[in-house]
């Protein structure tokens, strides 16, 4: 049996450049199957995106060491190999001559003035989404543990190949979806507009992000006016057949998507019931931060007024069309995830349990690697979806002493502790050495980048970027992962997280305000608090670390700070 001494505890770095480590998405005990879906799709969907912008990038390289999810910007060019950066005439130079750039730079022009988004945007209504949604449909149809050992891996067959082409078109929108935004916000600082306030423009425009909490509406008012407390959702169906069929159709649509992770170890909706209870039961007074996305839309629209107030009616039209795109392609950015990866990555999950059943009682896994509480053994995660398919088709390999080599190097690599970057880290160059397009492209990328990230905060002050302008009190309610919000969370509590990504969307419909440690405008969180029009303050720094679980505390988004009251 191999052990850990002989496993290495290096971080090498995986090819050219400089790597940066992503936490928010994919932690050390990452799947197989998910490092090599996500290393094809963002890889092949950047490229993609990229391509139609005439951005100045080939990639946005992504590479699992150790389990850990490093990416790299690839440059247009010179992407290949280490070299140092060249000195800014030399690149402000090279911008202009070399044909990558030149053909970028045309591209790049045409893209902003076609607004070549509004074209991704209408190929994801007319054709994209409604190709998932009936892919997903079909297969969430389909019983797994009925299906003969072959069948089953024809099926994980065809999931994973659906799995990995939405994939790539979920990183290729997600070049698109940010753009007119950023643009949007360039244009408003030249303006002199206040980032808050435009922002507040796309309130109520992100249907995807509310969606769960309001198909739920329906009938949490009839389990409400029936004066009952169901505690399964079994009792829920008993209440009336209206309620039954409210609640197989949420199921349907919304059951198996991954819910507390990004990764195939992360639970489906279906597997937390007691969350789905906890918005079945809550009363309406406890929604009392909970808004409908008309409400949501009327906010946008009143802060939409406000602005044209402040710029000259020279800009109104210019304004009111980028505020238009903004709302459409920030729409799509919450309704992506869910389709091109959590539905199917749930889909996934469920036929990669049945598959693990199935071949640890057939011995083909390594049983002492099974997990406290699993449904499956443990193992299972750490094959490829091509091994799986073998391995059900009475093929030899991977045998169980590799496949337990690999669980061992897993368990270990979850001890390490990966550094923040791989490779030396340069700085971007400045937008001077640039043609005008792709220097206006580059803006709207750190522009966008900038307010997605961790915004300044005092030290030893409770204070970040504030979303909204009422004071909320409440309990707090400190989570680290989805899982433990889906558990812990009850309705009118404050979450506190580290930060939220849209895997939270299912149980944050009950929250009464929200905290985080990192995050800026364009954050998961910050778009949580518009569409739910809840108190929220991102990018606090300590916040986890620093607010009691279960005290009371008080969320000022006017300020930016959050107060502790009372410790429970």
């Amino acid at each position: 049996m191999t052990t850990t001494s002989t496993i290495s505890n290096d971080f090498e770095k995986p090819g050219p450049g400089s790597w940066a480590l992503d936490t928010g998405h994919f932690g050390a005990d990452s799947s197989r199957i998910c490092q090599d879906l996500i290393t094809y799709g963002c890889g092949e969907g950047t490229a993609d995106g990229f391509e139609l912008i005439g951005a100045p990038l080939k990639r946005l390289a992504a590479e699992f060491v150790r389990g850990r999810f490093y990416t790299s910007m690839v440059p247009l060019v010179g992407g290949g190999v280490d070299l140092p950066t060249p000195p800014n005439p030399v690149l402000w130079l090279a911008t202009r001559l070399a044909p990558a750039f030149r053909k970028a730079e045309k591209v790049a022009g045409r893209g902003v003035a076609d607004r070549i988004w509004m074209h991704e945007h209408q190929r994801w209504i007319d054709e994209w989404r409604p190709e998932l949604i009936g892919n997903w449909t079909r297969i969430t149809a389909v019983d797994a543990t009925t299906l003969t050992d072959r069948e089953l891996a024809d099926h994980v067959a065809e999931l994973n190949e659906l799995l990995a082409e939405s994939c790539r078109l979920h990183f290729r929108l997600h070049i698109s979806d940010l753009g007119p935004v950023g643009l949007l916000l360039v244009r408003s600082r030249e303006w002199r507009l206040d980032t808050a306030e435009v922002m507040m423009t796309l309130s109520g425009h992100s249907p995807a992000t509310n969606a769960p909490g309001e198909a739920l509406a329906e009938l949490r008012s009839l389990v409400n006016e029936s004066g009952a407390t169901p505690s399964t959702l079994e009792e829920v169906r008993d209440i009336s057949p209206q309620a039954s069929l409210l609640l197989d159709g949420f199921l349907d649509e919304y059951g198996w998507r991954l819910t507390t992770g990004y990764d195939l170890r992360a639970l489906t909706l279906r597997e937390m019931p007691g969350a789905i209870l906890a918005s079945i039961n809550a009363k309406s007074d406890d929604l009392n931060a909970a808004q409908s996305v008309d409400q949501a839309k009327v906010q946008g629209d009143k802060a939409l007024a406000a602005l044209l107030e402040q710029l000259p009616e020279s800009a109104h039209e210019e304004f009111e069309q980028m505020v238009d795109d903004a709302r459409a392609l920030y729409g799509l950015r919450d309704d992506n995830g869910p389709l091109t990866y959590q539905w199917p990555g749930g889909l996934m999950r469920r036929a990669v349990l049945e598959v693990g059943r199935r071949l640890d009682a057939a011995g083909r896994l390594p049983s002492e690697t099974t997990g406290d509480g699993d449904d499956a053994n443990d193992a299972i995660f750490d094959l490829s979806a091509k091994e799986m398919v073998d391995l059900l088709n009475n093929k030899a390999a991977p045998d169980v002493e590799t496949i337990r080599t690999r669980v061992n190097e897993r368990r270990h690599n979850m001890t390490l502790t990966a550094p923040p970057t791989l490779g030396r880290v340069e700085e971007n160059p400045p937008l001077w050495t640039m043609p005008p397009n792709l220097a206006q492209l580059m803006d709207i990328v750190l522009t966008v980048l900038d307010l997605l990230e961790i915004r300044d905060h005092a030290v030893g002050e409770l204070a970040g970027t504030g979303i909204g302008t009422e004071t909320y009190v409440g309990r707090a309610c400190v989570v680290t992962e989805a899982d433990e919000a889906a558990i812990k969370i009850e309705p009118g509590d404050i979450l506190v997280a580290p930060y939220t990504v849209p895997t939270y969307n299912a149980v944050l419909s009950i929250a009464g305000a929200i905290v985080t440690d990192s995050g800026g405008l364009l954050c998961h969180a910050a778009v949580i608090a518009r569409e739910y029009g809840m108190p929220g303050v991102v990018g606090v720094g300590a916040a986890t670390s620093q607010i009691p679980d279960g005290a009371q505390i008080e969320v000022d988004p006017a300020t930016g700070r959050v107060k502790i009251l009372s410790v429970a």
